[in-house]
C-alpha cells in the first residue's frame, strides 16, 4: 500500500468529522492531510 507511505509513522494531529465536504479529514505531522469520503457508494481517499 505505497499510497499511504506518506503518512507512515507520522503522528495524527487533528481529525475533522465531518469536514466541509461531509467526509472525514485527518491531519498529520508535517501538514500531511488525508481526506476520506464516499462517492457513488465507494470509499475514496486523497492526499492534499
Amino acid at each position: 500500500m505505497e499510497k499511504y507511505d506518506a503518512i507512515k509513522m507520522l503522528e495524527l494531529v487533528k481529525i475533522e468529522d465531518p469536514d466541509s465536504d461531509g467526509g472525514l479529514t485527518m491531519i498529520f505531522q508535517e501538514n500531511k492531510t488525508l481526506k476520506i469520503k464516499i462517492v457513488d457508494g465507494k470509499l475514496v481517499s486523497e492526499f492534499l
